[in-house]
């Protein structure tokens, strides 16, 4: 579980960091994209670690 938290803390930062440098700059298609590939690896992530348990 500590795993699965701090997972998701490493992502959130990253989301803290980038996202308003991309809003601020006005790069819409950079934000989506962004956006997509974290949570793609967010998910895929999570998983690994799930299926480690296994």
């Amino acid at each position: 579980m500590l795993k699965i938290i701090l997972m998701i803390l490493i992502f959130v930062t990253l989301i803290a960091w980038e996202v308003p440098q991309l809003v601020k700059r006005k790069e819409l298609k950079e934000l989506v994209v962004f956006s997509l590939l974290m949570l793609i690896g967010l998910a895929l992530s999570v998983l690994a670690i799930i299926r480690s348990f296994i």
